[in-house]
């Protein structure tokens, strides 16, 4: 393949949001053959039928983008017949997806054929409003809030909270637009769900861990915590602030992940770097006289009796400790 044309390629694949077509390759006068010693050489990936990225920005995205990009490939490919709408929008909105079957892509028709489930992706039928419709990246998909709760019915209450609190936090929903959205799922199947994350949801939390270990707490009945606490010393100078706090346990709490230490890379600083000044900020939080709890993404993923157990006795510790 020359050159100039692989070239064309990348830019066309960019433009196209991370993908590109066989139909591309033929508009641009190169012969679909060419795909064949592209994928043996990993120049490419498959991302779905007739779809390739290249190998070299594709894996370097996270597994919510690579979904994206497989959205974005359905959504050329359905429309304008049908648009993204749940999980798939929501994907596409650069929203969190946490507990999803990445495999599937979802679509709302907007002609009048039957629902139907092939080829991964999931066509649904439902009644979307034009207001209910958005341009993203130039393809037409449901509206955030709509997507989340859309999303929201097929999945777990922790996974609706992640996708809620990150809409809340980035302020690109309001509480009142969820509610209201949330007034058109009262009779959707799995509604309880995104209804009983509504009630829990707060823009405060800034990484779906910190979702996650909220989620935690309520689905065990352990006290619930306060969220970016600010931390000041005796002299009343602040020295940080904590994901979580037990004000009446004497205790603050910390989502240790890497999403966490993502947030802190500057340039000319080593996630070494990062790792150490998140330790020195604890120290001087604790140094005021103040416990700290600590979760890692599999204690709130898949919590254990064990580490409910540690949680309960560390805030009975620091209640009789510090109080």
């Amino acid at each position: 393949m020359h050159p100039d044309d692989l070239a064309a390629l990348e830019v066309l694949a960019a433009a196209r949001g991370g993908y590109f077509g066989r139909a591309d390759l033929r508009a641009i006068g190169i012969d679909p053959e060419v795909l064949v010693p592209l994928r043996k050489a990993s120049t490419i990936r498959r991302v779905r039928h007739g779809a390739y990225a290249f190998a070299k920005t594709y894996d370097s995205l996270t597994p919510d983008e690579q979904y994206a990009v497989l959205c974005l490939a359905v959504a050329d490919k359905v429309g304008p017949n049908a648009v993204l709408c749940g999980a798939s929008s929501a994907a596409v909105q650069r929203l969190p997806l946490v507990g999803i079957d990445r495999r599937w892509v979802d679509v709302v028709r907007l002609d009048q054929l039957p629902g139907r489930r092939r080829a991964g992706v999931d066509h649904r039928v439902f009644t979307v409003d034009e207001a209910d419709l958005v341009v993203v990246d130039g393809r037409i998909v449901t509206s955030q809030a709509r997507a989340i709760w859309e999303a929201g019915v097929k999945l777990p209450p922790r996974s609706s909270l992640v996708l809620m609190d990150h809409a809340l936090h980035r302020g690109d929903v309001t509480r009142a637009e969820l509610e209201a959205t949330g007034e058109a799922f009262a009779s959707w199947k799995g509604s309880q769900g995104p209804r009983l994350a509504l009630t829990l949801a707060d823009g405060r939390a800034e990484s779906p861990g910190e979702s996650l270990t909220r989620w935690m707490f309520y689905a065990f009945r352990l006290p619930m915590p306060d969220l970016q606490h600010d931390v000041f010393d005796d002299h009343g100078m602040l020295v940080g602030r904590s994901d979580f706090a037990w004000l009446e346990h004497g205790m603050l709490g910390e989502f240790d992940g890497k999403i966490k230490y993502g947030r802190g890379f500057v340039p000319g600083k080593s996630p070494e770097d990062v790792v150490a000044d998140e330790r020195k900020r604890e120290l001087k939080m604790c140094g005021t006289r103040r416990g700290m709890l600590r979760f890692l993404w599999g204690e709130v993923w898949a919590p254990t009796r064990a580490t409910i157990a540690r949680t309960r006795d560390d805030l009975e510790w620091g209640r009789r400790r510090f109080l």
